[in-house]
């Protein structure tokens, strides 16, 4: 036996790339997000009207306060579910494709009669709620304003539903 050294090939070192992030899976990631701001912004909607009419000193602060905030939410009750009717459109889910479309319609109808609702509050001379309860206006306002609440509770349950229906 000699003793001489044996040597050891080193293992070849092998550089791989990451795996590509499928399509599919960052359409799910994209189509996740604007779900939770659709679903959560509705909810911070209508945690937001009752905390400003609770805290405002008086009704037409409180009502300059939400419609602001409103108006921001008719783009993101809009723009959702028209996206997620796009992203999803592929997918062909005919459940989906319908709670989306009525989504859209709910949200249109929202915009309308919120519109018609700030002109109802910029034609008045004084404030809706110092009007007597009998008033042809308030009692169109308070109708409109009604419509208009139940509309944003079916686009929050619209979008509740979206976000519960797995892939």
């Amino acid at each position: 036996m000699t003793d001489e050294p044996i040597e050891i090939a080193p293992e070849p070192v092998v550089i791989t790339e990451p795996a590509p992030v499928s399509p599919r899976r960052s359409s799910l990631a994209i189509t996740r997000l604007i779900q939770a701001l659709w679903l959560g912004s509705g909810v911070f909607l209508m945690l937001t009207a009752s905390a400003a009419f609770n805290a405002a000193s008086n009704t037409t602060d409180a009502a300059n306060v939400v419609g602001a905030v409103l108006v921001r939410w008719h783009y993101i009750a809009l723009l959702a579910p028209l996206a997620l009717m796009f992203l999803e459109w592929r997918r062909s889910r005919p459940i989906m494709l319908m709670i989306l479309f009525v989504a859209v319609l709910l949200a249109s109808f929202q915009g309308l009669i919120d519109t018609r609702i700030r002109m109802i509050r910029g034609s008045s001379l004084v404030a809706i709620s110092s009007l007597p309860s009998d008033d042809p206006v308030r009692r169109q306002f308070g109708m409109l304003h009604g419509m208009s609440s139940l509309l944003l509770i079916g686009q929050v349950i619209a979008a509740a539903a979206v976000v519960a229906t797995r892939d």
